[in-house]
């Protein structure tokens, strides 16, 4: 069974790899001809929910089972549905794209059917192991603990969702409809996000022989729940869960509930990490750490000067992060960095259910390829904000600038190097989950 769980992940990825070239093509200098206009906006929505939320809730679902030691069935074919659904629609162009943030939306009967097919199977997921997760929750081992705290965070991601209903309006504004529909959950989803990427590391380091525990740590975590259950409780302290007010409250979440905790982790993982550049695992957990720092930064530059002017001076209103490029350059790198840590347990996790005996040394050039193309792509998207470049637009035809021009050019090399690792990734785990040299113990994982 964690094979077809690691199986759909990788589909998912690779579904959303593929609209990934697409919508980055478009906003290349002469390449965006290649695209045309319309479809644009149908690629960054298949993007972001198949290689972001589609991949990192199905090998969340995958590592739960993995460490709380029980199967989830149903919730496999649930979530099977819902990529399909979702992939559908994006590939073929159906519907109304909209721009909204965290889970970006078609307007469409099958994209909704889609999404109620996949969230339905990972909360039925949380659900099921919600017993082991009691047990598991204040346990010293960071994987056990993890695990449960992303467990108890999915169901506060529900409760936000619920709340958030109450608040979405009218179907009038579509945008403004899905954007406070999925603010709330989806700021909750980034806390879980942050919570198995923090199991990621901890497993590319035990993966090289550093058993660490947690120790007083774990109370940490208690930051996660608590700003998480403010987000469910947004919805119904503000009248416009996405006005400046709930954005201040979810900026100061982000800052010291998510990135607070984290960064605790970060050293006290760092302490312990050895540098070693000719091997896998080590190399991933470098990669994604400097992405995660890079993303982060450009965060925090945005969001902590306008937070202290708030604080000092209230009537002046709060601005938070400029609408620009900027944004997309701190969520890529934050977001790519969990792709990178996900990637080296893929292949952990290939080589331990005996999928193969060995790797060819093409993977760490694999790994290196993906985590410096995604570098260069972040900073070419960060430079371009710099100059104010607007976000989701088509094209090139906003500016003559010729340092936003090359900042862009930046990025589309980055996005060369990024993709043809992101291929190189999905072709050979797909090569090997097919059953190319299937072990009994590969086999076995199927059933």
């Amino acid at each position: 069974m964690l094979g077809r769980w690691l199986l759909l992940s990788v589909v998912s990825l690779g579904l959303g790899g593929l609209l990934a070239l697409v919508a980055a093509l478009a906003r290349t200098p002469v390449l965006y001809q290649l695209v045309p206009p319309g479809y644009f906006y149908h690629a960054i929505v298949g993007h972001v929910d198949l290689a972001i939320v589609g991949f990192f809730l199905t090998f969340t679902l995958l590592l739960w089972q993995l460490t709380l030691r029980k199967s989830l069935n149903l919730p496999l074919y649930l979530s099977l549905g819902g990529v399909f659904f979702i992939a559908f629609v994006s590939l073929s162009g159906m519907g109304r794209p909209v721009s909204n943030n965290y889970l970006p939306t078609i307007d469409h009967p099958l994209f909704w059917l889609g999404a109620l097919l996949f969230f339905s199977g990972f909360w039925l997921g949380a659900f099921s192991l919600l017993r082991e997760s009691e047990r598991a929750l204040f346990s010293e081992h960071p994987r056990e603990h993890l695990s449960a705290l992303a467990v108890f965070l999915s169901l506060l991601m529900l409760l936000a969702f619920l709340s958030s209903t109450l608040r979405a309006g009218s179907r009038e504004e579509l945008y403004l409809f899905y954007e406070r529909l999925y603010w709330a959950p989806g700021h909750v989803h980034q806390f879980i996000n942050g919570t198995m990427l923090l199991y990621a590391w901890y497993y590319l380091l035990e993966r090289q022989g550093l058993s660490l525990t947690l120790g007083r740590l774990r109370y940490l975590s208690f930051l996660f729940l608590a700003f998480s259950f403010t987000y469910v409780l947004l919805p119904l302290l503000f009248s416009d869960p996405v006005s400046k007010e709930a954005r201040r409250l979810t900026d100061l979440g982000y800052a010291l509930g998510l990135g607070v905790p984290i960064f605790f982790h970060l050293f006290y993982l760092l302490r312990h990490y050895r540098v070693n550049l000719g091997e896998l695992h080590s190399v991933a957990f470098l990669l994604s750490v400097v992405l995660y720092l890079v993303g982060v930064s450009i965060a925090y530059v945005g969001v902590v000067p306008s937070l202290l002017s708030y604080a000092l001076n209230p009537e002046a209103g709060y601005v938070g992060m400029s609408s620009n490029l900027s944004i997309p350059a701190h969520y890529h790198g934050v977001i790519t960095s969990q792709t990178l840590a996900f990637m080296g347990l893929t292949y952990s996790f290939l080589l331990s259910y005996g999928y193969t005996s060995r790797f060819s040394r093409l993977t760490l050039w694999q790994v290196y390829l993906y985590g410096s193309g995604m570098v260069l792509f972040v900073l070419g998207l960060f430079f371009a904000g710099l100059k104010d470049a607007p976000r989701k637009t088509y094209g090139t035809g906003f500016t003559q600038d010729p340092a936003v021009l090359v900042s862009l050019g930046l990025m589309g090399v980055g996005t060369l190097f990024a993709v043809l690792g992101g291929v190189l990734f999905v072709a050979y785990a797909l090569y090997l989950l097919s059953g190319k040299g299937f072990t009994a113990q590969a086999q076995k994982s199927y059933r």
